[in-house]
C-alpha cells in the first residue's frame, strides 16, 4: 500500500505542477498581448552586435579591478553610465533626476579627430509629478567635444560633466545646464562598487554568448541644487551609479530589457532586470545589494516579474507600467506603480524610465527602465 500512496502522492505533485506552469502561461500571454513588443525597436539597431568590426568580447573569469574599470573601455562597442536619484525638494516633494551617458563605437578603428568612431550622448531627465524636462548632448570623440578623463574622474561632454578631484567617481559633482533646467549636485558614496552577474561577468541570454561586463555603486547621497523653468530648489536623496560595457548589449532577436533598482531600506536594495525576446521566454537576472559592499545573486528561480494590463501613452505606444515583483525567499512582494506615465524620452536613444513608488512588503520609492517598446 506504501508504494501506491507514493505513486498517488507524485502524481498529485506532477499535475499541480502542469496546472501552475499553464496558468503562468496564459498569465505572461494575457499581460503582454496588447503590450507593443514587435515592429519598430528602435534600440535594437544601435546596441547589436557588430558583424563588420572586430571589438574586444566579453568573457568569463576576467573580473574587474578599480580603478581602472571606473573609466573607459574603448575596446568594446558599447558603454554607459546611468545614475539615478530618488531626492525630494525643501517642500518635501519628490524629484527623480536620471542622468546617463552613452558611447557607441561605429567601427573598431583607433583614429583621432574627426575620423574617431565614438559618438557620445548624455542625458538628464528631472521628473516632478506634474512634468518632466529632458535636456540631451551629442557629441563626437577625438575633437575635445567629450570624452573620459583618469586623473582628475571626468565624464564629460560640453559643459556637462561628472568629475572628481581623484581616480574615483567619489567624492564627486554632477552639472549640467539647459535652456529650461540646471543641476549641480554633490554625490557621495557609502558603499563599494558591486561587480554584478559572475564577478562582473552579466550574462543576457541563457544560450548565446551575449553578456557585458557591468557594476554597480548602490548606495550614494546626492545634495545640491536644481532650477526648473524660474523655480530654484534645493534637493537631497538617495541614488546609484551603474556602469556597464560591451560589444553589444543584444542579440538581433532580442527586443530589449526591463530594469528596476528599489530602496528597500536603508541597508539594502533590489536590482531585478529581464531581457526580452521575440521567440522565448526573457532572460531574468538580479541582485540584493548590501551597503557594506555584500550582494546575493537572484536567477530566474528566485524571483517573479509580472506585468499588469498596459497602458497607451498620448505617443501611441503600450507598455506595462505596473509590475508585481516577487522575491518569496526574502519576503519581498511588490507592486510597483509609476509617479507619472507620460515619461517616455523621445530622443536619439528612445525609451521609458522615471521614479516610481511600490506597495506591498516594502512602501518604497525607486526607478524603472522599459526599452523596446
Amino acid at each position: 500500500m506504501q508504494p501506491s500512496h507514493m505513486n498517488n502522492s507524485s502524481v498529485k505533485i506532477s499535475l499541480l505542477v502542469v496546472v501552475l506552469i499553464l496558468v503562468f502561461s496564459i498569465a505572461y500571454y494575457m499581460n503582454w498581448k496588447d503590450v507593443d513588443t514587435e515592429g519598430n525597436n528602435e534600440i535594437n539597431s544601435i546596441f547589436a552586435q557588430s558583424n563588420n568590426s572586430y571589438f574586444d568580447p566579453v568573457l568569463p573569469n576576467s573580473g574587474l579591478s578599480f580603478p581602472k574599470d571606473y573609466y573607459e573601455h574603448p575596446g568594446f562597442q558599447h558603454e554607459k553610465w546611468v545614475m539615478t536619484a530618488n531626492a525630494i525638494n525643501q517642500r518635501g516633494d519628490s524629484v527623480g533626476i536620471q542622468w546617463t551617458m552613452f558611447r557607441v563605437s561605429s567601427d573598431d578603428r583607433e583614429t583621432k579627430g574627426w575620423l574617431d568612431p565614438r559618438l557620445y550622448i548624455a542625458k538628464v531627465v528631472i521628473t516632478t509629478k506634474n512634468k518632466k524636462w529632458v535636456g540631451e548632448r551629442l557629441a563626437r570623440g577625438g575633437i575635445g567635444q567629450a570624452g573620459v578623463n583618469k586623473r582628475p574622474y571626468r565624464v564629460w561632454i560640453d559643459d556637462w560633466q561628472w568629475r572628481s578631484l581623484g581616480k574615483s567617481p567619489f567624492p564627486g559633482l554632477l552639472s549640467a545646464v539647459s535652456n529650461d533646467f540646471s543641476l549641480k549636485l554633490s554625490i557621495n558614496s557609502n558603499s563599494k562598487s558591486i561587480p554584478l552577474g559572475e564577478n562582473g561577468y552579466s550574462k543576457k541570454h541563457d544560450l548565446l554568448p551575449i553578456a557585458s561586463y557591468e557594476y554597480i555603486v548602490p548606495f550614494l547621497t546626492v545634495r545640491g541644487n536644481i532650477t526648473l523653468g524660474d523655480e530654484a530648489y534645493t534637493i537631497s536623496g538617495k541614488a546609484i551609479l551603474e556602469h556597464e560595457w560591451a560589444s553589444g548589449f543584444l542579440d538581433e532577436y532580442q527586443q530589449g530589457w526591463d530594469w528596476f533598482i528599489i530602496n528597500l531600506d536603508k541597508n539594502r536594495k533590489l536590482l531585478v532586470t529581464q531581457y526580452r525576446h521575440t521567440d522565448q521566454l526573457p532572460y531574468k537576472y538580479g541582485a540584493l545589494l548590501y551597503k557594506n559592499g555584500d550582494s546575493v545573486a537572484l536567477d530566474d528561480t528566485d524571483f517573479t516579474l509580472q506585468t499588469l494590463p498596459a497602458r497607451e501613452l498620448s505617443n501611441g505606444r503600450k507598455l506595462p507600467l505596473e509590475w508585481i515583483i516577487n522575491v518569496p525567499k526574502y519576503n519581498i512582494n511588490l507592486t510597483t506603480q509609476v509617479v507619472r506615465n507620460e515619461q517616455w524620452l523621445d530622443t536619439y536613444i528612445p525609451y521609458w524610465q522615471g521614479p516610481i513608488t511600490t506597495t506591498g512588503s516594502h512602501q518604497v520609492t525607486g526607478f524603472m527602465q522599459l526599452t523596446g517598446y
